[in-house]
């Protein structure tokens, strides 16, 4: 039986789980009562009172792929026209507070989760994960999972939120994000000479050595690459507009 993503979507919108404070608990206990109608193992590890995450795996082999998800949402602002939890079902659309951030992600993977565990298809081990705590640092939802229990998270590939819907033309265009920029650590250290007031020339400030140094910083330029991905992306974007151009794969910008 195929689970209706629509309805499980509109499940979990009208579950209240704001943060601050949270109460994501009782989304998890809704999304175990549904893995659990279908026999696949689930757990709801708790960082705090109400503060519940819900994780499943199921499937064996030698590739892991990782669904994850929040089920915490942000607060509400005026400006509504409708119940931003009533989690209606209208006009093709499921309406509600966090239908795009991030709920409505975690419904669509928990559906896509149980439907291919029901197929008999699934080569490898899959893990559905819908964390607490996203939208306010993390620290009670993937901070808490990856610190204290890291094997429950570990696989060798994850599908995660990215672009919303952009319109061009009047359609609405979904965005596959495939990668996205992270940080790298770097320690700087520099070392001078010390003077005295009386003999300037002869000290080399290792201050005015590291202002050079973030200044060169601050100003690299890198170059910019076309990677496959990103040449198709535009390709595409400009054969909807209906340009005539054809994007070359190699070719880079910049010095």
């Amino acid at each position: 039986m195929t689970v209706q993503v629509e309805k499980v979507l509109s499940d979990i919108i009208r579950i209240r789980s704001v943060n601050p404070p949270g109460g994501e608990t009782a989304v998890a206990e809704y999304l175990k009562k549904l893995f659990d109608e279908y026999k696949i193992p689930n757990e709801i590890i708790e960082s705090a009172p109400g503060r519940g995450s819900f994780i499943a795996t199921f499937g064996k082999g030698p590739k892991s792929l990782l669904f994850l998800s929040h089920t915490d949402v942000v607060p509400v602002g005026g400006g509504w026209s409708f119940e931003p939890f009533s989690g209606e079902i209208k006009g093709g659309f499921v309406h509600g507070r966090g239908a795009i951030d991030c709920k409505g992600m975690a419904a669509a993977e928990a559906c896509a989760f149980i439907n291919l565990v029901s197929s008999g298809k699934l080569k490898g081990r899959l893990i559905f994960a819908a964390l607490a705590d996203e939208e306010v640092g993390g620290a009670l939802g993937a901070g808490y999972i990856t610190g204290k229990y890291p094997e429950k998270l570990r696989a060798d590939f994850a599908i995660n939120e990215g672009a919303e819907p952009i319109r061009i033309n009047s359609k609405v265009y979904h965005n596959l994000s495939i990668g996205e920029k992270a940080p790298s650590w770097i320690k700087l250290k520099t070392r001078g000479i010390a003077g005295h007031g009386s003999s300037p020339v002869l000290e080399f400030n290792a201050v005015v050595k590291m202002a050079k140094a973030i200044n060169a910083l601050a100003n690299y330029q890198p170059k910019i690459v076309l990677t496959p991905e990103t040449r198709r992306l535009i390709q595409t974007i400009a054969d909807i507009y209906g340009y005539k151009v054809k994007i070359n794969e190699q070719r880079s910008i910049g010095a």
